[in-house]
């Protein structure tokens, strides 16, 4: 009987810590950027959307970082929990990554425009329990002669 209740109250306490912690953060999100073109701002609604115009042939990565809003402070970099960038593979290659330091706050992805009209990436991602979607609107331009 002395065991269940030592039990008990090892779990309350647990669960009021882990409780604190995740109400440390008062909130968390992601940042997207796009390298090897310019992105769009955001349009707001359910799923903010994003433009991009690339050409035939260009490849583009995009990234996005996870960001964590504590309570009182700034905005900082923290690594998401989960993170795909999901695209029309008839649309876009994937490319490979440049090699660089590699930054567990951020998904990035390379992809080389194949065929021109308008398609959609979307990137979904988990932070601190945090579901996120985006989707970057790409406007694929034909190839100048």
């Amino acid at each position: 009987m002395v065991h269940l209740v030592r039990l008990r109250s090892a779990l309350a306490v647990l669960a009021v810590l882990a409780a604190a912690a995740t109400a440390h953060a008062s909130g968390a999100s992601f940042v997207l950027t796009a390298e090897g073109a310019k992105l769009g701002a955001p349009e707001d609604g359910e799923i903010p959307k994003y433009t991009l115009k690339v050409a035939v042939g260009q490849t583009v990565t995009l990234a996005a970082q996870g960001m964590v809003m504590p309570r009182g402070g700034a905005a900082a970099p923290g690594e998401p929990d989960a993170a795909a960038w999901l695209f029309d593979d008839a649309a876009f290659q994937l490319a490979p990554l440049e090699k660089e330091k590699a930054d567990k706050t951020k998904a990035s992805v390379a992809l080389k425009a194949l065929k021109p009209g308008t398609t959609k990436v979307r990137f979904v991602g988990n932070i601190l329990g945090y579901e996120k979607k985006y989707d970057v609107v790409v406007e694929v331009l034909a190839e100048k002669k």
